[in-house]
C-alpha cells in the first residue's frame, strides 16, 4: 500500500511539472540535486521527457553558466533529453553530443565532468569515443568508471579497436564499478576475439573480487563458447551465497538456451555439471 502511494505521488508530481515553464522547471530541479538521499526527481524528469527544442536551448544555456551546479544539470538533461521509451529515438542527438563535447573540453569541476562523462553513455553516440578515450587515465575513480560505463553506451554492438584497448585496461582498474562495465563492454564486443580477450576475461574470472565483474567475464567467456569458464561457473553456482540471476546467463550460453528463456537455477546447474561431464 505505502508503495503504491508512492507511485501515486510521484505520478501527481509528475504531472504537476508538466504544465510549468521551463525556467521554473530548471530551479526546481536544481533544488531536487541538492537533496540529501537518492529520492524522486519528477521536475528534472519531466524537463528530460519534454524533448522540446525550448528544453534543449535551455539546457545548452546551462552547460556555459558559471555556476557548477547549472553546468551539471545541463548535462544530465543533455545526457537523457527526449522519450524514455527505449524503442524511440532521442530528442536532437547531434545537438546533445555537441553541446556535451563542448562541455567536456574546458570542464575543471569533478561533478561536472562526471556529469557529462555519464551523459555520453546514456545518449549512446559514438562521436563521444575520442573525448571517452582520452579520459580513460583520468586521477578520478568517477571518471573512469563513467568512461567504462560510457564506450559501451557509445560503442556497443560496434566497438572500434581503440575502444576495445582501453576497455581491456580498465578491466584492471582499481575500482569494482569501472572493472564491471569494462568487462561488460569487452564481453559483448564479439567481433574482437583472441587470446588477449580471452585470457582477460579469465583472469576476472579468477582473480576479480566483484561478483557482478565475474559473471560478466564468465558470460563474455560463454558467448565466445570458451568452456574453460565452465567450472569457474558451476562453482559460482555451487556456491552458498549463490546469486541466482547474476550467472544464469552465462549458463544459459554455454548450454545454447535463449537467455529470454525461464530455466530454474538448480536446473540450469544439473545440465551443466552433465556438459561437464560429456565434455
Amino acid at each position: 500500500m505505502n508503495e503504491r502511494k508512492s507511485d501515486m505521488s510521484q505520478s501527481k508530481l509528475h504531472n504537476q511539472s508538466e504544465a510549468r515553464p521551463t525556467a521554473e522547471l530548471i530551479e526546481l530541479a536544481l533544488a531536487e540535486a541538492d537533496q540529501i538521499d537518492d529520492g524522486p526527481v519528477p521536475f528534472l524528469v519531466s524537463l528530460m521527457e519534454s524533448g522540446t527544442r525550448e528544453v534543449l536551448d535551455a539546457a545548452c544555456d546551462l552547460c556555459i553558466s558559471p555556476e557548477p551546479k547549472r553546468r551539471e544539470l545541463g548535462a544530465r538533461i543533455l545526457g537523457q533529453l527526449g522519450p524514455r521509451d527505449p524503442h524511440r529515438n532521442r530528442s536532437f542527438p547531434e545537438e546533445c553530443c555537441a553541446a556535451l563535447l563542448n562541455l567536456v573540453k574546458q570542464e575543471r569541476n569533478l561533478d561536472v565532468l562526471v556529469a557529462a562523462i555519464f551523459a555520453f553513455g546514456h545518449l549512446g553516440n559514438p562521436r563521444a569515443e575520442a573525448a571517452l578515450i582520452s579520459r580513460s587515465r583520468h586521477r578520478s575513480p568517477r571518471v573512469r568508471h563513467g568512461v567504462a560505463f560510457s564506450l559501451v553506451g557509445c560503442c556497443w554492438p560496434h566497438f572500434s579497436g581503440d575502444a576495445v584497448r582501453t576497455l581491456l585496461t580498465l578491466m584492471e582498474d582499481r575500482g569494482a564499478q569501472t572493472r564491471d562495465w569494462a568487462t561488460t563492454g569487452i564481453g559483448a564486443a564479439l567481433e574482437f576475439d583472441g587470446p588477449e580477450i580471452r585470457e582477460a576475461l579469465m583472469r576476472r574470472v579468477m582473480l576479480d573480487e566483484d561478483a557482478i565483474t565475474r559473471a560478466e567475464a564468465l558470460h563474455g567467456l560463454a558467448r565466445r563458447g570458451d568452456m574453460r569458464g565452465l567450472p569457474y561457473l558451476i562453482a559460482e553456482m555451487s556456491a552458498p551465497e549463490f546469486d541466482t540471476y547474476l550467472f544464469e546467463d552465462a549458463g544459459k550460453r554455454f548450454l545454447g538456451i535463449d537467455e529470454e528463456q525461464n530455466v530454474p537455477a538448480d536446473a540450469l546447474l544439473d545440465k551443466l555439471k552433465a556438459l561437464t561431464q560429456s565434455a
